[in-house]
């Protein structure tokens, strides 16, 4: 069902604003999440709904390399880890481990040009296919015990494959998001008219896909970057969406563009800031760590001692 789909996960940058905890490590998504890491979050919502096709958009070989060895399938320790006796830790580790049908691919992305080149480079290897952007610091779970949010959004995308969706958050502040105005995506918005802010995932019409990557070979022809006029130096996904809508529009075809937002079923945990991550990690820990309850109660055990 899902074959006409590549999930673009984006995993450059240097995380800084993620250090020290980032520091050391080949990306953020790499960090912890309770028993997991965030990579294994936003992989294992991908595979559980069937789908298996997938690109890490990285921003050298070697970072390439620390994701190829970090998610390898190693079942030598596992087996080690049950022989020892530790169950829970052996059950954590092989959720971590990708089926062997998922085509994971890598990419490239050597200078840090903004997502609309990422959507650009990652289109190369899979030009047959819609796309679906997800920023894996952008942890999305469900309240409930339904469906993945990334799911109901891929279903619904499909249902008329000539839109574009982002995923909905209500917020107080919307400065440091996208909004929708007047048909198109207006980014970091200083008078909003709207509450309701844009986070991945995205999907993305094959159409669009074809243009990012139609204006990434312009791009390293001609050297002349497309740049955002809200972020100096990069090509952004609002950027792209926005050109395309115009073309469409003038060929008289239409897309819709809007927000998915099931705000009853899922809960938002951004985690690309250090005090946000960490409030994130301790809910991982308390709320679905196989240990717990064992977490819990050293927690109340430290609050009683404050």
């Amino acid at each position: 069902m899902y074959d006409n789909i590549e999930f673009i996960v984006a995993c450059g940058g240097r995380s800084t604003r993620n250090y020290p905890h980032s520091k050391a490590v080949a990306h953020k998504s790499l960090m912890p999440f309770g028993d997991v890491r965030l990579i294994d979050i936003v992989l294992k919502d991908i595979v559980d709904m069937g789908a298996k096709h997938i690109t890490l958009v990285c921003s050298n070989e070697e970072v390439i390399e620390v994701f190829k060895d970090a998610l390898k399938t190693d079942t030598k320790t596992e087996e080690k880890l049950r022989n020892a006796g530790r169950t829970a830790i052996a059950d954590a580790l092989r959720s971590t481990f990708l089926p062997d049908d998922v085509d994971l691919k890598f990419v490239v992305q050597s200078e840090p040009l903004g997502t609309a080149h990422v959507l650009g480079l990652a289109h190369r290897v899979s030009p047959d296919r819609h796309g679906v952007l997800i920023f894996p610091d952008d942890i999305i779970l469900n309240t409930g015990t339904g469906e993945s949010h990334l799911k109901k959004l891929v279903d619904e995308f499909l249902k008329n494959e000539k839109q574009i969706l982002l995923t909905g958050v209500k917020k107080d502040d919307v400065s440091n998001n996208s909004i929708i105005q007047d048909g198109r995506l207006i980014e970091k918005p200083k008078n909003p008219t709207s509450f309701i802010g844009g986070y991945s995932p995205y999907t993305f019409p094959k159409e669009v896909m074809d243009l990012a990557t139609a204006k990434t070979d312009e791009y390293e022809k001609t050297g002349v970057l497309n740049a955002s006029s809200a972020i100096a130096g990069e090509w952004i996904y609002t950027d792209l969406v926005n050109e395309f809508l115009d073309n469409a529009e003038a060929k008289g075809i239409h897309y819709d563009l809007r927000m998915f937002l099931k705000t009853d079923e899922y809960m938002l945990m951004d985690t690309g800031t250090l005090p946000l991550y960490e409030q994130c990690q301790l809910y991982a820990l308390l709320k679905r760590s196989k240990f717990k309850a064992d977490n819990l109660a050293y927690v109340k055990k430290l609050l009683a001692e404050i």
